[in-house]
């Protein structure tokens, strides 16, 4: 199996997750594309306090997408929204999402009390 690196996402970088917009797409996912626009209308840089974007890598292409913002619904600056989770359709059970999602809780737990997540599927909840 290819290494997996999840790093931060750098705004640089989103043009690189245009394959990931189109197979999401064709999936019947709306999130992803309007991550894309949200992010470039400046609505959701994922650069506040406590927010980052991150990206899963592998053989040098981006393969999953994952975010955290404060919670928009719940306007308390302790809890968290995990945000955007998307990984490519190949590399979906190899443990790329968990990758991800292990990282983004490390990373919340020095900001957030509580992390929320709303999903499209039940096989994504």
């Amino acid at each position: 199996m290819a290494r997996i690196d999840i790093a931060p996402m750098t705004n640089t970088e989103l043009e690189l997750i245009n394959h990931l917009v189109e197979e999401s797409l064709s999936q019947g996912f709306q999130f992803v594309s309007r991550l894309v626009r949200e992010y470039n209308a400046g609505l959701n840089c994922f650069n506040k306090s406590g927010e980052m974007l991150l990206k899963a890598s592998a053989r040098g292409r981006i393969i999953g997408i994952c975010g955290l913002n404060l919670d928009p619904y719940l306007k308390d600056s302790k809890i968290g929204r995990l945000r955007h989770l998307y990984v490519e359709s190949a590399w979906r059970k190899q443990g790329v999402g968990l990758l991800l999602v292990t990282q983004l809780i490390h990373e919340a737990k020095q900001h957030y009390e509580l992390l929320t997540l709303r999903a499209d599927t039940s096989a994504a909840d």
